[in-house]
């Protein structure tokens, strides 16, 4: 029995489909498809991964089953060759465009309008080049990402020229005051951006629920740091330095720099959260499904 074949026997066996190995394993479903055809054989790492998923050894994995009466005993110690993919991965073709789209943007703007446009430039092409990172930084989930890349750069923008957040749809005074000011293109905004992050959050934890999480700890030390950086902004609003910062900022019409700095730190936290209720989603599938 080749590799292939064991692969897909113990897949079967566990009833999971290519689809759900690959995406325990994070890599794509062509490739289990690969593997089990023959075609193409897994990496070290991944054969390591494949033996924790099936509870057997390594060796029970990669030696084969079906030995010849008549054959010679081969030697016990075999060298496993695991097959490297070469050449400049098709991400990184990606990654290297974007930056490029997003020099060209640069050097346009600085044509035009000297240093301020050349900085306008590179805010106007900052989700090119967070897509850019991206694409060089991960080798799976490169959409999904990106996908957050762009809407950070959307939602950071929204916040800092017109006020706009998704948090305008959540707080029914703040929402009832902006009604009555007639200003319903705030509103339109702010639930877009409410339903932008609700489908990435989503989507995130699709995509990561069935990678295995025995320990619960990972999952509390994210909801811990989430609920501290919430209770700290809470302590800091009420403060009387609050109070002082936004009068300093009022007087010398600087407020964008406080807005900024408190769309990163808002930013922050959302990621802790984000991370806490897929990191708790992964370890209760886990349980349930062991």
């Amino acid at each position: 029995m080749t590799l292939g074949e064991k692969i897909y026997k113990l897949r079967t066996e566990k009833n999971l489909s290519q689809g759900d190995l690959s995406e325990l394993l994070e890599v794509s479903r062509q490739s289990v498809s690969k593997w089990e055809n023959g075609a193409a054989t897994p990496d070290l790492d991944k054969i390591i991964k494949l033996s924790e998923i099936f509870g057997i050894t390594i060796d029970e994995l990669v030696k084969s089953e079906e030995v010849s009466p008549s054959a010679p005993e081969e030697p016990k110690d075999k060298v496993i060759v695991i097959k490297k993919e070469s050449g400049f991965p098709p991400r990184k073709i990606v990654g290297t465009v974007l930056l490029s789209l997003s020099a060209v943007i640069a050097f346009m703007c600085f044509a035009i309008g000297g240093l301020e446009g050349a900085l306008a430039g590179i805010i106007l092409s900052s989700p090119l080049i967070l897509c850019a990172i991206v694409c060089f930084a991960f080798k799976k989930n490169v959409g999904l990402w990106c996908a957050w890349a762009v809407f950070f750069c959307v939602d950071i923008y929204l916040r800092v020229a017109t006020g706009t957040s998704s948090a305008v749809i959540l707080n029914f005074q703040t929402l009832s005051f902006i009604i009555k000011s007639g200003e319903f293109l705030r509103i339109l905004l702010a639930a877009a951006q409410l339903a932008a992050i609700l489908s990435l959050i989503l989507a995130t934890i699709f995509r990561f629920r069935k990678i295995p999480l025995e320990s619960k700890k990972t999952p509390l030390i994210f909801w811990g740091i989430y609920g501290a950086m919430k209770i700290l902004l809470a302590v800091f609003s009420a403060s009387h330095l609050y109070r002082e910062i936004m009068h300093n900022l009022l007087a010398s019409a600087e407020v964008w720099v406080y807005t900024l700095c408190h769309s990163l730190y808002v930013w922050i936290y959302t990621g802790f959260f984000v991370a806490a209720v897929a990191l708790t989603i992964r370890y209760i599938y886990t349980k349930k499904n062991k």
